[in-house]
C-alpha cells in the first residue's frame, strides 16, 4: 500500500461540520455552509429529513441544523419533491408496487405531502397493474412461473393481495380460490 493512500477517517466528518475557521475575507460563496454538510448534500439525492440527522449526529444544535438545511434548500442542494420523482421514478423501473415506492420514500424522510403530490403528477400508484404484469411476464420468460414464488416476488415488491391473485389467475389460467 502506497503512502500516498489515504486511510478514511470517520473524525474528518465532524471536523468538517465544525464552523470555519478562516477569516471571513477569506470565505469562499458558500461560507455559512460547512464543507461536510455540502459534500453530503451533493453525492446523492436527499431530503431534508436525512441532511438533518446528519448534522444532529455531528452534534450540531437544532435550531442552526435548520438554518443550514433551509440554506440547502435555498442553493438548490436539496429539494424533497424533486428527490421523491426521482426515487419513485426509479423504484418503479425496478417493477415495485405503489406500497413499497410509498414505504421507502419515508424511510428515507421524505414527507407525505411531497409523496401525494408526485403521486398526484406521475400517477405511479395507478401503474401497479402494468408493473405487476411485467415482473410476472419476465418471471415466467425466466422459467420462475411457479405461481407461489411469483405471488411471493409480488407481494415481497409491495402489490396488493387481490391483485396479485387477479394476475396469477390470468398468467396461470386457472383460480386456485373459490
Amino acid at each position: 500500500m502506497s503512502s500516498s493512500k489515504r486511510r478514511h477517517d470517520p473524525s474528518r466528518t465532524v471536523k468538517a461540520l465544525a464552523p470555519s475557521t478562516r477569516p471571513a475575507g477569506r470565505q469562499q460563496g458558500a461560507a455559512s455552509l460547512p464543507a461536510g454538510l455540502r459534500r453530503y448534500a451533493r453525492t446523492g439525492v436527499r431530503s431534508r429529513q436525512q441532511l438533518l440527522t446528519y448534522l444532529a449526529r455531528g452534534g450540531v444544535p437544532p435550531r442552526t441544523a435548520s438554518r443550514l438545511v433551509a440554506e440547502c434548500e435555498a442553493r438548490g442542494l436539496v429539494d424533497d419533491s424533486a428527490g421523491v420523482r426521482l426515487w419513485a421514478g426509479h423504484w418503479a423501473r425496478q417493477g415495485y408496487g405503489w406500497a413499497a415506492i410509498r414505504a421507502k420514500l419515508e424511510a428515507r424522510g421524505f414527507g407525505s405531502d411531497a409523496i401525494e403530490d408526485a403521486d398526484a403528477r406521475s400517477g405511479l400508484a395507478a401503474e401497479d397493474e402494468s408493473r405487476a404484469r411485467a415482473v410476472i411476464a419476465a418471471r415466467l420468460r425466466r422459467g420462475r412461473g411457479d405461481r407461489r414464488r411469483v405471488g411471493r416476488a409480488l407481494a415481497e415488491r409491495g402489490f396488493d393481495p387481490d391483485l396479485i391473485e387477479r394476475l396469477l389467475d390470468e398468467a396461470t389460467g386457472h383460480s386456485v380460490s373459490s
